[in-house]
C-alpha cells in the first residue's frame, strides 16, 4: 500500500517518494470561519432549488461581501466555486475545483481537478432541469485507467481532456446558469439577464492542476 500523496502538475516533475499535501484553496476558504458567515436564510432556498434537480448542496459561504462560495455534489462529483460579484462581468473564465473518489490499482484515492471554464452567456433559467454530467464523469474515469507510475506531463492533461472540451464546457456553463438563477432570486441587482461576455479566447476549458490523493 502506498504511503504517499501524488501531486500531478504539468509544470512539475512527478514527485516520487515525497509527501505533498495538496491544499484545495476553496476548502481553505470554506473552513475559515473567522472571515466567513454562513447565511442559513440563503442556504435553505439554494438547497431546495438544487434538490429538485438531484444536486446536494453541502455549503454556502461568504468569504467577503462580494464573494459567494458554493459547495455541492452532482452525482458523485463534488464542486467548489466562488462567484465574485465585482468580477462577474469582467472575467471571461470561472474557476471550479472538482473532487471525485476512485481507485488507482488497489489504492483508494481522491481525484481533484482545478479547471477554468470559459463563460458563456450569463443568464438565468426559468425552470432548472436535471443535467447528465457525462463528459465530466468520463474525464475522471480516464484518470482511473492511468498507470500509477506513468510520466505525468502535459501529454497526460491532453489525453484525459481530448474530445471532452465542449461537453465539459456545456455542463459547467449549465451549472453556472443554475447558480446565477439562485443568485438572481436573492441578489436581483447582481445578475443582468442574458449578458454575453465579449471574449477573444476560443479555449473552452483550461486545466490548472490535477491532484491524486491517496485516502486509505
Amino acid at each position: 500500500m502506498l504511503d504517499k500523496i501524488l501531486n500531478i502538475n504539468p509544470q512539475d516533475k512527478f514527485k516520487s517518494g515525497s509527501k505533498v499535501h495538496a491544499i484545495n484553496p476553496y476548502i481553505v476558504h470554506a473552513n475559515d470561519y473567522d472571515r466567513q458567515k454562513k447565511d442559513s436564510a440563503l442556504f435553505s432556498p439554494l438547497a431546495k432549488l438544487m434538490s429538485k434537480i438531484n444536486w446536494h448542496i453541502l455549503n454556502l459561504e461568504y468569504p467577503s461581501e462580494e464573494e459567494m462560495l458554493i459547495h455541492f455534489i452532482v452525482d458523485d462529483i463534488e464542486f467548489f466555486t466562488i462567484v465574485n460579484f465585482n468580477e462577474l462581468y469582467l472575467n471571461s473564465y470561472q474557476e471550479f475545483s472538482l473532487i471525485k473518489e476512485g481507485f488507482l490499482g488497489n489504492s483508494k484515492v481522491n481525484f481533484e481537478a482545478r479547471l477554468e471554464v470559459q463563460k458563456d452567456e450569463i443568464s438565468i433559467l426559468e425552470i432548472p432541469e436535471k443535467i447528465e454530467i457525462n463528459s465530466l464523469t468520463r474525464f475522471f474515469n480516464r484518470m482511473e485507467i492511468q498507470e500509477l507510475n506513468a510520466a505525468i506531463n502535459q501529454k497526460f492533461y491532453d489525453e484525459i481532456i481530448f474530445g471532452l472540451e465542449n461537453g465539459i464546457f456545456n455542463e459547467l456553463n449549465y451549472i453556472l446558469k443554475v447558480i446565477y438563477t439562485f443568485i438572481k432570486t436573492k441578489h436581483p441587482d447582481k445578475i443582468k439577464k442574458n449578458f454575453i461576455l465579449k471574449s477573444q479566447s476560443n479555449i473552452p476549458i483550461i486545466i490548472q492542476q490535477i491532484d491524486i490523493i491517496k485516502t486509505d
